[in-house]
C-alpha cells in the first residue's frame, strides 16, 4: 500500500510550529483515506498521546485543535488538558497568520467515547461524528467568533490527525559562537594540511559510518571541494531507500588541483540499515579498523556475499 500522503503545507506547517514549538508531525489518520467514520478514527488515533487534528472545508480555510491527551474508546469521558487549545491557519496563505484559542475550562478541553469523533469542548469542534459535517459553536470551554475559525462553512473535504512528538527545548542561545572569516578559513585549513601523524604514519584514515542518506559520502564531497578549490563529486552521492555506495573506498584529499596530498584521507563504505540482511555488516566494520580490508572492496552483508 503506498504511504499516506498529508495535506500541510510547508507553510501550514511552520505555523504551526510557531504554536506546538520544537516537534514532529507524524500522520495517523486522513479521512479521505480511512474514512469519515468514528471507528476508523479510533481505531488510527486511540492511545497516540499528544495529537493535532486538521481540518479543512472547501473554501479553503484550515482549522483543528490540539490535545495533549490520549483518545480513547471508552463509555465516555472528559479529558483534563490544560495544554489544548483550537486553531485556524484561515485561508492558508503564506500571508495569513495563524489564530490560537486556548481552553477556559481545562475539565472540559476534549471529550471522547467509543461513539464519539474528534470532540473539542463537547461541541466546540466536533470533527467526525457525522461523516464530513461540523459540529461548531462558540461556548464555555472554547470563545471564538466562527466566521475567523472555519469561515462558517461546516462542511469537511479533507480531515488528518498527527501524532505529535516533542524533540525537546531549542537552546535560548547557540550552544556556542561561530566567527567564520577569510581568515580563520585559511587558519583551519592550514591546520590540516601541516597535521603531523604520529610514529612516522605517513596519512591518518578516517572512517566514515553511519545509517544510510546520512551524507557520508556528501561530506567527502564537500570536503573535497573546500581544498580543490572548486566543486568535485568524486564519490557518488544522492538519495535512495539502500545504501549508493557498495564498495569501500579510501579517497585522498588533494591540497589544489595538482597540489601534494594532505596526511587526512577519508574512508566511504555502505550505509548502515535497521534489518538483517542489508547494509554494511559490523564484521567488516572491525576488519575495516583492523586494516584488514583492501580498497574497492565489495562491502556488503554476509548473506549476499
Amino acid at each position: 500500500m503506498a504511504a499516506v500522503k498529508s495535506n500541510l503545507t510547508e507553510e501550514a506547517e511552520q505555523k504551526l510550529m510557531q504554536l506546538l514549538g520544537y516537534t514532529k508531525l507524524s500522520l495517523l489518520f486522513k479521512g479521505s483515506v480511512h474514512g469519515f467514520t468514528v471507528n476508523a478514527f479510533h481505531n488510527k488515533c486511540d492511545l497516540q498521546g499528544p495529537t493535532l487534528t486538521v481540518a479543512y472545508n472547501k473554501p479553503g480555510y484550515i482549522f483543528g485543535g490540539y490535545t495533549s491527551q490520549s483518545f480513547n474508546s471508552g463509555a465516555g469521558n472528559y479529558l483534563h488538558d490544560e495544554n489544548a487549545f483550537l486553531f485556524s491557519i484561515g485561508l492558508g496563505q503564506v500571508d495569513s497568520k495563524i489564530i490560537k484559542i486556548p481552553t477556559e475550562n481545562a475539565a472540559n478541553a476534549v471529550y471522547t467515547a467509543n461513539n464519539s469523533g474528534i470532540n473539542f469542548g463537547n461541541g466546540a469542534l466536533h470533527l467526525i461524528g457525522a461523516g464530513t459535517a461540523v459540529q461548531s459553536a462558540s461556548n464555555n470551554v472554547y470563545k471564538f467568533e466562527p466566521i475567523a475559525l472555519h469561515g462558517n462553512d461546516l462542511v469537511l473535504v479533507e480531515c488528518e490527525v498527527y501524532r505529535v512528538e516533542s524533540l525537546g527545548e531549542l537552546l535560548p542561545t547557540p550552544w556556542r559562537k561561530l566567527s567564520w572569516t577569510v581568515e580563520q578559513r585559511r587558519e583551519y585549513m592550514d591546520m590540516v594540511k601541516n597535521y603531523t601523524p604520529f610514529n612516522l604514519i605517513p596519512r591518518i584514515r578516517v572512517l566514515l559510518i553511519g545509517p544510510v542518506g546520512v551524507g557520508k559520502s556528501s561530506f567527502f564531497n564537500s570536503v573535497n571541494s573546500v581544498f580543490r578549490g572548486h566543486v568535485t563529486s568524486q564519490a557518488i552521492a544522492g538519495s535512495a531507500s539502500s545504501s549508493l555506495t557498495t564498495k569501500f573506498r579510501a579517497y585522498s584529499i588533494r591540497d589544489g588541483r595538482e597540489g601534494k596530498p594532505l596526511p587526512v584521507m577519508l574512508c566511504d563504505t555502505m550505509g548502515l540499515e535497521e534489518h538483517t540482511g542489508t547494509g554494511i555488516d559490523t564484521e567488516d566494520i572491525v576488519y575495516i579498523l583492523k586494516g584488514h580490508v583492501p580498497e574497492n572492496y565489495q562491502v556488503c552483508h554476509r548473506l549476499f556475499c
